[in-house]
């Protein structure tokens, strides 16, 4: 994976502390290429989805048992994720390794049941894909567990987000809610929530667009980029009249924008995160929902929130 493919800009991702006011709903992805990072380790970027079978690595006695759980038997829980969607996950620029949100849940989740938690770079239209392939044991990537996605996968929730609108500075088109984007151009990030939200789902076309037409007035032109840094970069350079993300990212990529960009701030139904894994995997999602339990009840969880100033989206 071509790292330069992730980010437009450095400056939109560097980590100057996630400067977040609200939580927020899924990630995004590109190229077909892997690259697996692992959160911690010293080499970013070394070959990509394979395990190194080992014994446990983490940094204190395992709280949750996970002797019968196949996947975690090597002492890895290998985690497909795009990572390049700030705050959630990205990728510090001084170190290539992944940092962020989701980084962090999923390494203290592996600690307490005594494993390493290995992020593995990949697209994120592809991610479901590559779990039922079995290339991951999980998929932790911003990824809402939408009522589409649990036809095909089970989700561990941990976080509540909603969509965000970004506009160019003074807000030109004087957008305000989602009715607002009615004859205008949207861009955002293939395979996203937004996406089914501004048209539908593929099996189910309509969303924001046909609600706007229904009503007599223009549709949604949505400009579909391969990561969510591409379709901010598009707003930037004046082919979209908006840009929507998960309201978390929006808010950062709009505060790293050197007040090019401002948030919209009213979040578009908010929805919960959750990390994705097979539905034949029902000891990993025992062995997580456990794990899950452990961080909350030790603070961990709160923790982490703070430290990404994204209290606002617990969940109890």
């Amino acid at each position: 994976m071509i790292l330069a493919s992730r980010r437009w800009k450095l400056a939109l991702f560097a980590l100057a502390g996630a400067a977040l006011f609200a939580a927020a709903a899924c990630g995004g992805g590109t190229s077909s290429a892997d690259k697996t990072a692992t959160a911690g380790a010293k080499p970013a970027g070394t070959s990509a989805a394979t395990k190194a079978a080992g014994t446990p690595t983490s940094t204190s006695a395992a709280k949750v048992d996970v002797s019968g759980v196949d996947e975690l038997k090597d002492g890895s829980l290998d985690i497909g994720s795009d990572i390049a969607y700030a705050p959630i996950e990205f990728l510090d620029e001084k170190t290539n390794q992944p940092v962020g949100l989701d980084v962090d849940i999923a390494n203290a989740l592996a600690d307490v049941m005594g494993v390493k938690a290995k992020f593995n770079n990949s697209a994120f239209d592809g991610l479901l894909a590559a779990l039922d392939a079995k290339r991951f044991d999980a998929l932790m990537s911003a990824m809402t567990a939408s009522d589409e996605r649990k036809k095909t996968v089970d989700f561990v929730e941990y976080f509540n987000a909603g969509s965000g609108i970004i506009v160019s500075k003074g807000n030109p088109k004087n957008i305000k809610t989602a009715d607002d984007l009615c004859g205008l151009k949207v861009a955002t990030q293939e395979g996203t929530t937004q996406v089914d939200f501004l048209v539908g789902p593929v099996s189910n076309p309509g969303g924001q667009d046909k609600k706007c037409k229904d009503a007599g007035k223009g549709g949604i032109t949505v400009l579909k980029f391969g990561t969510d840094p591409e379709a901010v970069q598009a707003l930037v350079a004046g082919q979209a009249d908006a840009e929507m993300a998960d309201f978390p990212v929006a808010a950062y990529s709009a505060t790293q924008s050197n007040g090019a960009l401002e948030i919209v701030p009213n979040q578009i139904e908010p929805s919960p995160y959750g990390v994705a894994i097979r539905k034949s995997s029902t000891a990993l999602n025992t062995a997580l929902t456990k794990a899950l339990a452990e961080i909350k009840k030790s603070g961990k969880y709160d923790e982490i929130l703070k430290k990404w100033n994204l209290e606002a989206g617990k969940l109890p």
